[in-house]
């Protein structure tokens, strides 16, 4: 695995755990934007404020959990 791949991994996995922007800043830049698709995250602008969001959400359900299919990048591409 790449160590780019490794690292959007890493981020991945704290992020949609609820670690936070504490944990997930280190594999960001500061100034990151975000955006979705849903309207419940329609307020939010920054990855800093979804990695929050994050863990606010499984705060009150902290064995909340996902099951990853698939990770994957295009190298060729970059």
């Amino acid at each position: 695995m790449s160590t780019y791949l490794n690292s959007a991994q890493q981020f991945f996995e704290a992020c949609e755990t609820g670690k936070g922007w504490e944990t997930c800043s280190s594999f960001c830049h500061p100034d990151a934007t975000f955006s979705s698709q849903t309207t419940a995250l329609a307020d939010i602008s920054t990855l800093e404020g979804y990695c929050d969001w994050m863990k606010n959400l499984l705060t009150p359900i902290p064995d909340g959990r996902y099951e990853l299919k698939f990770f994957a990048s295009d190298e060729a591409r970059n």
